[in-house]
């Protein structure tokens, strides 16, 4: 019945498909497993349906008995809500958390998440430590913009991330960018990493944007140009930044230098290339582009399929 009703959504099979909007209804950012959160979180956020709004008239903030809790409300990045408690929560205390999303597809209900607060920590002021894979060969889909995406051969290599304790407890409410050379390369919105440091896949599996901690440059010969290219093969650094919604503070980036080759590609007979994009001229800088229905457009099926591999990739890692 699922792929029936996607199937409804889907464009004319000359184009890629893509899950429709609000497929994930309003989200809280919260600690795993029930975790307390801190006393003095700077502000506890609130995400909206996919590529949607938040009804703000509907947010509120209340003790377990019902008793509203003051705060006052902030924008925050990328689309967020921040409730940003008057006072300090009171430690031990149980606390709910209620919003309703704005979707143009369907009504909406409203949703709540409950927690528990713990005692106040120190603000974080370092990220942890990041270290690189050895990059292998291998294919992965390639996405070009959330309509279309492909599946690509090429080098890879994967980020590895450690946060510090100090970090951990607020990890909830920070919000991730990668830079490579210098330049934007993927972003990851709030709880986009776990404690543990791994890519939180369940919090954006629908939001199209490449992993956040995944490295590629593809090699594939014989093929129209993906949307998404990726690097030029060659040596790169990587910038991991982490910014703590509403805390007014900085922290320091994390980066390290890594390699990705074509050189093992065999030469093609036809073009001569031996190795990079197909025209034998790679991009030298995190691509920008739009997306391309020609050679591999998505099907809804295979979008599906892209999905299960991505979420089996960040349960291996």
């Amino acid at each position: 019945m699922f792929l029936l009703w996607l199937g409804a959504f889907a464009p004319p099979s000359a184009e890629a498909c893509a899950a429709p909007n609000c497929l994930i209804d309003v989200r809280f950012p919260l600690p795993e497993d029930g975790g307390t959160v801190p006393a003095n979180v700077p502000g506890l956020v609130v995400r909206p349906p996919l590529l949607e709004s938040t009804d703000v008239s509907t947010l509120r903030l209340l003790q377990s008995d019902g008793t509203p809790v003051p705060f006052t409300l902030a924008t925050g990045a990328r689309q967020t809500q921040v409730l940003v408690p008057k006072a300090p929560l009171v430690p031990g205390t149980q606390y709910r958390i209620e919003a309703k999303g704005i979707c143009q597809y369907r009504e909406t209900q409203s949703q709540s998440a409950t927690f528990t607060a713990g005692p106040e920590r120190p603000l974080p002021t370092t990220l942890g430590t990041l270290s690189v894979d050895t990059p292998s060969r291998g294919t992965f889909p390639v996405y070009g913009d959330s309509n279309c995406g492909s599946t690509q051969e090429g080098d890879s290599t994967t980020l590895r991330f450690t946060p510090s304790p100090e970090l951990v407890p607020f990890l909830p409410w920070v919000h991730w960018t990668v830079e490579v050379d210098g330049q934007p390369w993927s972003f990851s919105n709030h709880h986009g990493l776990t404690s543990t440091g791994a890519d939180n896949y369940e919090s954006h599996q629908y939001e199209y944007n490449r992993p956040l901690l995944f490295l590629y440059t593809v090699c594939t010969p014989n093929n129209p140009l993906p949307p998404g290219l990726g690097l030029t093969p060659g040596r790169h650094q990587a910038t991991l930044q982490g910014t703590l919604e509403h805390a007014n503070l900085t922290l320091p980036p994390l980066s390290v230098d890594f390699e990705l080759s074509c050189a093992t590609q065999s030469v093609d007979a036809g073009t001569g290339d031996d190795g990079g994009t197909p025209d034998g001229d790679p991009i030298s800088s995190p691509s920008k582009g739009g997306c391309t229905q020609a050679g591999g457009g998505l099907t809804v099926l295979g979008l599906l399929a892209t999905l299960r591999l991505w979420r089996g990739r960040g349960a291996k890692a």
